[in-house]
């Protein structure tokens, strides 16, 4: 979960990409699986276009 984290935060991949990076089958999976062990949604973690142009 640390590592989906990271992606959603630090890159632009497509969640559904990051699902299957990090081992789920499907984007619906790893966004049942992060709500529940993080509370939040990964669309919640990254941060928006305005925020992600700034960062780099």
């Amino acid at each position: 979960m640390e590592r989906a984290k990271m992606l959603l935060s630090k890159t632009d991949l497509e969640i559904a990409n990051i699902a299957l990076q990090v081992g789920f089958s499907s984007q619906s999976h790893l966004t049942q699986q992060f709500q529940r062990f993080t509370g939040m949604t990964p669309k919640q973690v990254r941060p928006s276009s305005e925020e992600f142009d700034k960062s780099l």
